[in-house]
């Protein structure tokens, strides 16, 4: 069977909802840790930056976090700072995301107006005060020409009451509104996956990808070429699961983490 040395962990519906930690999230971590393997969260977080998100798994009590996150918010950035060095950004966005871009040597336009020339692109994330007014702004800059960049297309959030709307919903009505399809630079795009895998020195044949979301972790999984897993403690059903096909088919699907990571322990982590 193979031996899988590298874990990459979706957050949100894997290892915790909002800000209530998931069942066996910390014991896995433990165990990739002492025996040697690599784990890297690898999130569509849109919202906070990586040292935020390390935080917040050092609050929740997960081991060694600094330093083993990469979100697709921080992919973004890279990405437009690598297209337009300097360059002028809208941010639909939280600040968090503005100050993650000022790092990259990108300018945000700040959150309130356009000043001057069309910006260079328009990065949409998980915006949770944005207004009527700041759609307008962020459509017309794209209609105007600007790179329309959506950190990622996910279409709900789990929090630990239910589910909140995604940023995939902003970029949702921004595509309908401007008829252009926006760039994703999250999972699904495999691009986040092949980075995280450069980082670690991993290949592909030894990489598995646990997430909760069909339409996002399984199908980037696929794309990139690594094993995926499915947990039900997310955004997917275990019927929904089962039901599907193709590129969104998972390899292994699990009921969560602890009956995971059993089957890891005892060396049963399969493809079917």
């Amino acid at each position: 069977m193979p031996d899988y040395r590298t874990y990459l962990l979706d957050l949100d519906g894997v290892v915790y909802r909002g800000n209530e930690l998931l069942p066996g999230a910390r014991d896995l971590v433990k165990w990739i840790d002492a025996t040697g393997r690599k784990a890297l969260y690898l999130s569509n977080n849109s919202f906070a930056t990586p040292e935020e998100v390390a935080a917040k798994l050092a609050r929740l009590g997960m081991p060694q976090p600094e330093g083993r996150v990469f979100t697709a918010g921080q992919a973004a950035v890279q990405a437009i700072a690598k297209r337009f060095p300097g360059g002028r950004v809208y941010m639909l966005t939280v600040p968090s995301l503005d100050a993650l871009a000022i790092r990259a040597g990108l300018r945000p336009v700040w959150r309130d107006e356009i000043e001057g020339d069309i910006p260079d692109a328009v990065m949409v994330g998980l915006d949770r005060l944005v207004t009527y007014e700041r759609l307008k702004r962020g459509l017309r800059a794209i209609l105007a020409g600007a790179a329309f960049i959506g950190v990622n297309r996910d279409p709900r959030l789990p929090v630990e009451d239910g589910f909140e709307p995604g940023t995939g919903s902003l970029v949702a009505a921004l595509e309908y509104a401007s008829g252009r399809r926006a760039e994703t630079i999250g999972k699904p795009a495999p691009g986040i996956v092949l980075e995280a895998m450069r980082l670690l020195d991993a290949e592909p044949g030894s990489t598995l990808m646990i997430g909760d979301g069909l339409d996002l972790d399984i199908v980037a999984g696929h794309a990139a070429q690594v094993t995926t897993a499915l947990v039900l403690t997310g955004l997917t059903s275990r019927e929904e699961a089962t039901a599907s096909s193709g590129e969104r088919r998972p390899n292994m699907i699990f009921p969560d983490l602890p009956t995971l990571l059993r089957a890891a322990q005892a060396g049963r982590l399969s493809p079917a």
